[in-house]
């Protein structure tokens, strides 16, 4: 495996303007044993393994080029298009926090055979959907594959895109929830955010150019005012809450406040409104009025949530507000979509099926594959395992900040030296995390934790020693000195059986939550959901077990079958479950 240093070197990095915090750019971390890294040794493997000429093919027939090897199907059954650039990107990435120079080789291998089909002209053939995705790829295949001719290809297909695309702008509505409209532009809204990444890259103006007119006015003006805007459309869920990373580069690029406000209100409307306790969103793929719709699709759908889609815009939207304001709260969404989303999803399978909709209906539910072999969600599992790197640890000038308990190391450099910082937890099965500092002298820094906030409290000592340090939840906990090699804090989150109600017009309507984790209910042995009975409280109902970790429920009527809560993770595929209870519903044990 190469020293991540040695890719540093030869790899320019993206400095997004007005951050307090950065994370570390794909390279520097990396995971221990885990089901985290399982999940990313899986996909390295699977994307690996996809065969360079099946995914060139579609782009080298309607090039006229010879087009060997075996079509893809599903989405990608004329041209792996709708991916592509996603397959770029998440390689990339990947590859460079990982040191996987197979995966940057892969990456670089693609780029090349789609190169010669692009003619002079930078007519990609795309519409503006998968288009966007491979400016995404254009981008991220220059920062974090060294590849420097993807940014002056990527100027040539912008000035054909100038040139072409469909300027309408139509706002999405319930009816036409992507904003197409007879003929238009569909989901041109999410435009703008890495096209921006490509001025600040550059300076080249033709890029901020054509992403100034894909702001997203009309959707994104009552944000700036309010979370809870008056009217919410019934709009396409995921490219709307990825609209909101198109904000955050407009800010990055202008420094206009505006758009600041836009995030951070839009963050809170979703997790106010729209957030299931996965942490997706999206019954039907649409956004819902805050009357209780969210509740209802419990009832009516499904399809409840894109998850991979749904983890990548809320992990960027996350990072991004992390980024600019320094609070540690966008950390909660992270840690829930880890676990309770991506953390729980099928891995992609090598005949192009990929796990897209959580399905949390109140009939029971099912981990199932998307019935279209390669649709988006194929694309964006790959980029959002990939950014697992990306949002455990973050830094500043001062100080090194520990976003998520997951077993890992990270290496950051400071004044020309390096401290390692390795993290040793069974977390959120346990309440301990144990950190533990190595480098070649005493060093003075900042170490800062997330405490949860869910969390009631938090505590950490030094050494083995308490300290007091603030740890209030939703904040970060700070410890400032001279730091000796050999150092370990350790940092214990309480844990704790909790309901969390699916909104505020079904307050008994809820999940069971054990600290960050989802649990849900094996439906195979008796069909019969979890509820409290006439019991006041959760604890009352459920008595844990550990190895592996589930909850026992209390039978209330004795001679019925030992029935279990169990974390959502845990639950294999295509196994009946539930994830929501209506808490006061009449006991049926």
């Amino acid at each position: 495996m190469p020293d991540d240093a040695a890719i540093e070197l030869r790899v320019p990095s993206l400095d997004v303007p007005h951050r307090k915090l950065r994370g570390f750019d794909h390279t520097g971390v990396r995971l221990l044993p885990s089901r985290f890294l399982d999940q990313v040794e899986h996909a390295a493997a699977h994307y690996g393994s996809i065969s360079d000429d099946g995914i060139l093919k579609g782009f080298r027939r309607e090039a006229g080029l010879p087009a060997p090897g075996e079509d893809m199907k599903g989405w990608a059954a004329v041209t792996s298009g709708g991916i592509f650039g996603q397959l770029l990107s998440g390689l990339a990435r990947l590859g460079r926090a990982t040191g996987n120079e197979a995966l940057l080789a892969k990456a670089r291998r693609l780029f090349e055979g789609w190169l010669e089909t692009l003619p002079p002209d930078g007519n990609a053939r795309m519409r503006p959907y998968p288009w966007e995705k491979l400016v995404c790829g254009l981008v991220d295949l220059h920062v974090h594959a060294g590849v420097g001719e993807a940014l002056p290809v990527l100027k040539r297909t912008n000035d054909w895109a100038a040139r072409t695309f469909d300027r309408s702008r139509r706002p999405a509505d319930g009816y036409d929830f992507w904003g197409a409209g007879p003929g238009g532009t569909s989901e041109w809204y999410t435009l703008p955010e890495n096209l921006y990444r490509a001025y600040l890259l550059t300076g080249d103006t033709s890029f901020r150019d054509f992403a100034d007119i894909w702001l997203y006015d009309d959707y994104w003006a009552p944000f700036i005012r309010s979370s809870a805007p008056p009217l919410v459309h019934p709009v396409h869920a995921y490219s709307h809450v990825n609209s909101f990373s198109s904000a955050a580069m407009a800010y990055a690029v202008t420094g206009r406040e505006e758009f600041l406000r836009i995030c951070i209100n839009g963050y809170d409307f979703l997790q106010q409104t729209q957030c299931y306790a996965t942490g997706g969103f999206g019954p039907e793929e649409r956004l819902m009025a805050p009357d209780g719709r969210l509740g209802q699709s419990l009832d009516l759908c499904a399809a409840h949530a894109e998850i991979p889609c749904g983890s990548w815009a809320a992990l960027k939207l996350s990072r991004y507000l992390m980024g600019f304001t320094g609070e540690a709260r966008y950390g909660d969404w992270i840690e829930t979509i880890l676990y309770n989303a991506m953390g729980q999803a099928l891995p992609p399978q090598s005949d192009g099926h990929a796990y897209y909709y959580g399905n949390y209906s109140m009939a029971g539910g099912t981990k199932q594959f998307y019935w279209h072999e390669w649709p988006c969600c194929s694309g964006t599992y790959l980029q959002t395992v990939a950014d697992y790197h990306d949002v455990i640890y973050m830094q500043t000038g001062d100080g090194l900040y520990v976003n998520l308990f997951v077993p890992s190391e990270v290496t950051w450099r400071k004044d020309g030296r390096a401290i390692r910082l390795t993290q040793e937890t069974r977390y959120p099965e346990a309440e301990t995390v144990t950190l533990r500092i190595d480098m070649d002298a005493p060093f003075r820094f900042a170490l800062n934790a997330r405490v949860p906030g869910w969390a009631s409290s938090a505590s950490l000592a030094l050494n083995g020693a308490p300290l007091a340090v603030g740890a209030g939840p939703g904040h970060w906990a700070t410890v400032e000195r001279e730091w000796q090699p050999g150092d370990v804090l350790t940092l214990r989150v309480p844990l704790a059986l909790r309901l969390v109600p699916v909104d505020r017009q079904h307050p008994d309507r809820a999940a069971v939550m054990f600290g960050p984790i989802v649990l849900a209910q094996d439906e195979a042995c008796c069909r019969r959901p979890f509820s409290l009975g006439s019991t006041t409280s959760v604890e009352a109902r459920l008595v844990r077990e550990d190895e592996p970790l589930r909850f026992r429920i209390i039978n209330l009527v004795p001679e019925l079958h030992t029935r279990y809560l169990v974390p959502l993770y845990a639950i294999p595929g295509f196994w009946p479950h539930w994830v929501y209870f209506d808490m006061h519903a009449a006991p049926l044990f």
